[in-house]
């Protein structure tokens, strides 16, 4: 191999100087048409040197992976860095500005056209493993445009030799110069550095940005880094990624509060990374907790933010619109960003200082204080373009996911390679739930190689990086006093849906003035019970609410419900028939509540609900009279589940019901448990309802069928968790992170497509261009593929419909057609 040159005069240029790094769009702009591809490199490793230097979280963090001292560390990181654009001393990249390499190369050399596209940064990594071996950092900045492709055949370019060997000696002499640069003896021998993939894209965005098209090849290389490095600040601040904290804890967030609950452990729980699982009651103040706490993690400098992880798009909308005031206060220079499928609509009047953060969901990751998806965070761990982005915006953060109870096994699966990528990378995460199992707590615990052993409800259990646990049960002395009670019904009826005797209670109450929500577990029976209560034209506002309209009317009821139902809505009597969508995280609060049967867990949810304000002695609207206390009516079948019930008949037990929630034996035992207790006392009957559901043994008592209903789901879940980790580590080529069809790696079962509705004039059903994606999405909705109809665009994966002649779509929202047929609607 060549021997490194050193500094070099007019009459000694080495030969990496004679590359291209970057070209304009429009070589007929003014200035120069390129860049030197060293002081391209150059401007990415500034923007890099200057991210390290100002978070000393994330070069700790990169320290202990490399197992060396932080200082050593940084040069080995900014050595592969330096590297990233290796696969650019190539006649074929050069070539891509015939008249630029041309003008650096001369024109004595010929370059035949490539029979496939280039790509510089999987042969870049070639043409290092042909030298230096496998080497995992050098795949990690190889990859830095989305990934690294290591499954072709690489091949010489067809190029003159001369040409050949002039690209070799500067890639082998820019290697030399680059680790001479570090103050490295040799090539690093790294094993994979779970950061720099996101580290180096990220600063390459950035680095790109700050080009000056600087055509010199006599400059200094030294110097021009040092001149760079003051750019590469000014530019990585105005992203809004480097926020300084300014303070921490729950006295510093919220100041006008006293901690309640487990918020009073938060002094207790160690300043040290690892996985904080929270259990307490729905509305307990966790969220509160979880933030406060992060804010301790990030302000000792285990962590450079917070990302919090949400179910669904409605929850992480209600906790993006809570968050603001307290990412204020820890970050008074940053914005919270949100990313989830639809977030960019929710944000078009709110930009940051240059929109870096908001430009993309993979972006959002990079702030200070970010709200997502779960969908989005699972990314990170998934075969598609760019997941390196989203895991490093998580592992330099506190990654808090919440209702973590909600999710099946092929999500858990997913969520556990999440926590180990966290573990992994010296990170931390903190999870919530009211409702958690015990198999599911123990999963996620064993993901940093943790164990319980409490009982204990509230509860706090901490396990470090070692799989040190330490468990923080409440003092009795911070127990809340006064506890919740909330009575129980049960209704039987037809298809668990209210029978007219049952509807005629419902009147009376809203009548009275209650606020009342009635919660059906499936689209079809919202939109029957609704039409059912309506054809008795009440004189009080009905409500219909679910997850099948399309986006812009889902905005507009959302809204509308968190206004008519939320916590300073006037209590004056309504209805509102709705789906899980008010599950979980959106602050609404009713009078009384009647749910169809769902897992005990699920019920707990929908009771945070009920009662949730104290209006007592307020200046919020006070409750009618008519209703003394909560009350909480569960809706069961008409007959009982017997001894000789046959297999088929327990699946269909449930009705829509058993259908969505599969486990038979879970609604059994709900139903069993919500009889035996007129009354339940919050919190103490979160764990003994919980372990009576979920307990794996079968109780004598019970038919015997629902036990081969029950292992028949868990031979599923345990198949399906192990596809999520399977997928999760699949080497395939990636999905575009803005392709649909990402939401098939995220999610089990059958993927739903999108529907975009049009009018009968063939306007887009709210307005606008179908080929813009903003105005499309506002007319679409997500439909399982055999509800599709239309006429088929594969450009956008997409079906185009008609309302009235394609499908039926009103004030119900979307309907399925054997469901307009039994209820006589017309297209």
């Amino acid at each position: 191999m060549a021997a490194f040159k050193g500094e070099y005069s007019m009459t000694s240029i080495p030969p990496y100087m004679q590359y291209w790094g970057k070209a304009k769009k429009d070589p007929d702009s003014e200035g120069a048409d390129y860049h030197l591809l060293p002081y391209h490199c150059l401007d990415v490793a500034a923007v890099a040197e200057i991210w390290l230097k100002t978070s000393p979280t994330l070069l700790l963090q990169i320290a202990k992976q490399l197992n060396t001292e932080p200082e050593k560390a940084q040069r080995i990181i900014l050595f592969y860095i330096l590297l990233h654009d290796l696969g650019k001393f190539d006649a074929r990249f050069q070539n891509f500005r015939e008249d630029i390499r041309k003008s650096l190369q001369g024109d004595d050399w010929e370059v035949e056209p490539d029979s496939t596209y280039y790509s510089h940064g999987s042969c870049g990594y070639q043409q290092f493993c042909q030298v230096f071996g496998v080497n995992q950092a050098m795949k990690a900045v190889a990859g830095h445009h989305g990934f690294c492709d290591v499954s072709f055949d690489y091949f010489e370019p067809d190029a003159d030799e001369a040409l050949i060997e002039l690209d070799m000696h500067a890639r082998q002499d820019w290697i030399h110069f680059c680790l001479q640069f570090c103050q490295l003896d040799t090539i690093p021998e790294v094993r994979e550095i779970s950061l720099l993939a996101g580290l180096c894209s990220v600063a390459d965005w950035i680095g790109s940005s700050i080009t000056d098209f600087t055509t010199e090849v006599d400059l200094n290389l030294a110097q021009y880094y040092q001149n760079t490095l003051p750019r590469a600040e000014a530019a990585l601040k105005q992203t809004g990624m480097i926020e300084q904290i300014l303070g921490a804890g729950f006295r510093f967030l919220f100041p006008s509060y006293a901690p309640r609950g487990v918020q009073c452990l938060l002094d207790n729980l160690p300043l040290k990374p690892g996985l904080t699982i929270v259990e307490a009651d729905t509305g307990s103040g966790k969220t509160e907790f979880a933030l406060a706490y992060a804010s301790t993690l990030i302000k000792s400098g285990f962590a450079d933010g917070v990302v919090f992880g949400l179910p669904t798009q409605a929850t992480a909308n209600g906790l993006f619109s809570r968050i603001g005031k307290a990412a204020n206060i820890l970050f008074p220079d940053a914005l919270p960003t949100l990313a989830h499928g639809k977030s960019r609509y929710l944000l078009s009047d709110m930009s940051d200082e240059s929109g870096f953060l908001h430009q993309s969901n993979k972006r959002a990751f990079l702030g200070a204080v970010s709200v997502a998806t779960i969908d989005q965070i699972l990314m990170g761990v998934l075969s598609v373009r760019h997941q390196f982005v989203r895991s490093f915006g998580t592992r330099k953060s506190v990654l808090v996911l919440d209702e973590i109870h909600s999710f099946d096994p092929y999500m858990m699966g997913l969520i556990e390679q999440v926590l180990k990528g966290q573990h992994q990378a010296y990170g931390s995460v903190i999870l919530l739930s009211a409702t958690l199992p015990e198999h599911t707590k123990e999963k996620l615990l064993s993901c940093y190689k943790g164990k319980f052993s409490s009982d204990e409800y509230p509860l706090v259990t901490h396990t470090d990086l070692l799989g040190n646990t330490k468990e923080y049960p409440l003092p009795e002395g911070m127990k809340v006093n006064k506890k919740r009670v909330v009575k129980t019904h049960i209704w039987q009826a037809e298809n668990c849906l209210p029978s007219s005797d049952q509807i005629v209670q419902i009147h009376r109450w809203v009548v009275q003035g209650a606020m009342v929500a009635a919660i059906c577990n499936t689209v079809a029976d919202a939109q029957k019970l609704y039409l059912k209560i309506i054809a008795e034209n009440p004189e009080y506002p009905v409500d219909l609410f679910h997850a099948r309209y399309a986006f812009a009317d889902r905005e507009r009821i959302e809204k509308q419900v968190l206004s008519d139902y939320g916590k300073e809505a006037k209590r004056s009597g309504r209805l509102l028939i709705s789906t899980q969508v008010i599950e979980q995280s959106l602050d609404l609060d009713f009078d009384i509540m009647i749910s169809q049967i769902a897992p005990i867990e699920y019920l707990m949810q929908r009771m945070g609900r009920l009662w949730r304000h104290d209006r007592l002695n307020s200046s919020l609207q006070q409750r009618t009279n008519s209703i003394r206390e909560p009350l909480f009516i569960t809706l069961v079948p008409e007959s009982e589940l017997e001894t000789e019930t046959d297999l088929k008949q327990a699946q269909q037990h449930y009705s829509g019901s058993g259908y969505v929630y599969q486990n038979v034996r879970w609604l059994y035992r709900t139903q069993k448990f919500l009889q035996q207790h007129s009354e339940l006392i919050f919190p103490d009957c979160y764990r003994s309802a919980i372990k009576f559901v979920h307990t794996l043994n079968a109780y004598h008592s019970e038919p015997e069928v629902l036990g081969a209903i029950a292992d028949a789901f868990e031979l599923k879940g345990e198949g399906s968790n192990y596809t999520a980790r399977q997928i999760s580590s699949m080497q395939s080529r990636p999905l575009n992170d803005v392709d649909p069809r990402c939401a098939l790696l995220t999610r089990d079962g059958e993927m739903s497509v999108s529907v975009v509705l049009f009018n009968e004039q063939g306007e887009l059903l709210h307005g606008g261009d179908f080929n813009e994606q903003q105005d499309r999405e506002r007319s679409l909705i997500s439909l399982a593929p055999k509800y599709a109809r239309g006429q088929k665009c594969s450009e956008y994966f997409c079906y185009k419909a008609i309302v009235g002649r394609d499908i039926h779509y009103n004030e119900l929202g979307f309907i399925r057609d054997e469901v307009a047929e039994e209820l006589n609607l017309g297209r």
